[in-house]
């Protein structure tokens, strides 16, 4: 009796603890008139002036790269890459943007095929012990199930001085490279002018500019918000996460304006466009059916994004070119599992595309109406 008293009493104890730990999670602080102040380096996703400086393509067609989010699945859009620069026709983008994975790929990508061998070592190699660590039972006690100190390392060993002063160099040119991520604080997708980010401004740009590619990729609920000052000097913060929470592919009216009469969009989906995901039946657990329900729900976002975007460069005037997983290569078991060998397999399905050139892509997106279609100017 003695026994399952004192037992009963561990029990209570460490209930009584966990309550106190959570209550003693805090985060830093913010006022009302902070959280929907535009960051200084973000940009108006309407009225930006996107070539602040004279630019103008050596062959006279203005190009947009758009790399959407989709975690491990951005082995796809690093193999798509790679196989373009092999064809040797991959062109120089004026303007690259990535969301979420999309957002560390746009980084390589935007500096050009040197850093090719960068992107296939990430999406390749790299396992889930390199990205989270699993926080146990101590996870009811914190803001994530998983601690995301090894993607934070990634990020820094990636993002080099070096790196940054490249960035700088082709944003002094006029070329524009964006990374999404959500100020969950107002409930706002905000578009970061990463060249701005590197050609200073801030008190340690590095930090800075390695900061918003690690919370354009925290997942909420998975890995903890990043906090932001959205401007220097001043000590309150922004909770910022995921920008795919918004939209999992960054395209914007601002975007779309150039003084070049020829101008392209191309989009590379890091995910499956297929009409169905039915890989395998829900198990009938709350589990399992929450994390289908939030799955589909990405998916239609998903396809809603690319629609928006074809919409805006159609109108505009722009061409559009779009490029996602084969429906051949079914959906990952897990939505954040890094699987190197699923990776691989991506990599080269996307390398084959990228090798085969603009005739295996899509010029609209899949499964579209008859009313949806949009004629092009």
């Amino acid at each position: 009796m003695i026994g399952r008293q004192i037992r009963l009493l561990g029990r209570y104890a460490a209930i009584l603890a966990l309550l106190v730990l959570v209550a003693c999670i805090q985060r830093p602080k913010e006022t009302a008139e902070i959280r929907t102040i535009l960051p200084m380096e973000a940009i108006d996703p309407i009225d930006a002036v996107i070539h602040k400086t004279k630019y103008s393509d050596e062959d006279g067609v203005y190009r947009i790269l758009a790399l959407s989010s989709g975690g491990a699945d951005g082995a796809f859009g690093a193999g798509v890459i790679r196989g373009w620069s092999d064809s040797g026709k991959r062109p120089q983008f004026d303007v690259v943007t990535g969301v979420s994975t999309g957002a560390l790929m746009a980084v390589l990508a935007f500096l050009g095929p040197e850093y090719d061998h960068l992107l296939e070592k990430l999406y390749t190699s790299i396992t889930n012990k390199d990205i989270f660590r699993k926080r146990g039972m101590g996870a009811a006690a914190t803001d994530s199930l998983y601690d995301y100190t090894p993607l934070k390392k990634q990020i820094e060993s990636v993002i080099t001085e070096e790196l940054l002063a490249k960035v700088a160099a082709e944003h002094k040119k006029g070329r524009r490279l964006y990374v999404a991520t959500t100020n969950l604080d107002a409930g706002e997708q905000v578009i970061w002018d990463m060249g701005d980010i590197a050609d200073g401004g801030r008190t340690n740009p590095l930090q800075h500019f390695q900061k918003v590619l690690r919370a354009s990729a925290a997942v909420p609920g998975y890995f903890s918000p990043v906090y932001i000052k959205p401007q220097r000097g001043i000590q309150l913060r922004q909770a910022h996460v995921d920008g795919g929470v918004k939209s999992p592919i960054l395209v914007s009216d601002a975007m779309y304006v150039s003084r070049q009469k020829k101008r392209q969009l191309y989009m590379i989906v890091n995910g499956n466009t297929a009409k169905y995901n039915a890989s395998r039946p829900i198990s009938g657990k709350l589990s399992d059916i929450a994390e289908k329900s939030i799955s589909e729900l990405m998916r239609e976002l998903m396809d809603d994004t690319v629609y928006r975007g074809y919409a805006g460069a159609v109108n505009s005037g722009m061409k559009f070119f779009m490029t996602a997983i084969p429906d051949a290569i079914l959906p990952p078991q897990k939505s954040l599992d890094f699987d190197t060998e699923r990776m691989r397999k991506l990599f080269e399905a996307g390398r084959k595309i990228g090798a085969e050139g603009l005739s295996a892509w899509m010029r609209q997106p899949p499964r579209l109406g008859k009313f949806e279609m949009i004629a092009a100017r």
